[in-house]
């Protein structure tokens, strides 16, 4: 199965890349280009080919929220566990948030620890509320060829 993922993300990137990067070496070898235009086109090839992944995989989320929404629209029981999560989720924000500062303000409530009890609740709230932008942070293909470039020489 690991394979089976491996070549599915590893096989779309390799075959964006291949062609481009032979056709950078061959004009190294003769001669045409120096060392450091085969790396600025290597990098280029790179990020082109990575962000061109991002994008099939951002449609690919597209077309599964879509699917789920259209699921839920027909679907009871999803719509009520929708419905439960969001309402218990907006509670603890709301809570924690809110009400708990208020509390200590009024030294109510002398210690709390909510630990990551916060951060689920955001997580979970997002899930239901589409978990594709926040799993994309920026928007698909959004890597630049610096940050590429940080992210390949660590």
């Amino acid at each position: 199965m690991f394979s089976a993922i491996i070549s599915s993300l590893g096989g779309v990137f390799i075959n964006k890349f291949i062609d481009g990067a032979l056709a950078a070496f061959t004009a190294y070898q003769n001669k045409q280009i120096s060392v450091e235009q085969l790396k600025d086109q290597l990098y280029g090839l790179m990020v082109n080919a990575a962000r061109d992944v991002e994008v099939s995989h951002a449609d690919a989320l597209a077309k599964t929220y879509a699917s789920f929404m259209d699921a839920m629209k027909t679907n009871k029981l999803l719509q009520i566990m929708w419905a439960f999560t969001v309402g218990t989720q907006l509670f603890v924000l709301v809570w924690s948030q809110f009400f708990v500062p208020l509390l200590f303000a009024y030294a109510i409530l002398p210690s709390w620890k909510a630990g990551t009890t916060g951060e689920w609740a955001y997580l979970l709230l997002g899930a239901c509320l589409g978990l594709g932008p926040l799993v994309l942070r920026n928007g698909p293909g959004a890597m630049s060829t610096d940050k590429f470039k940080a992210l390949i020489t660590k």
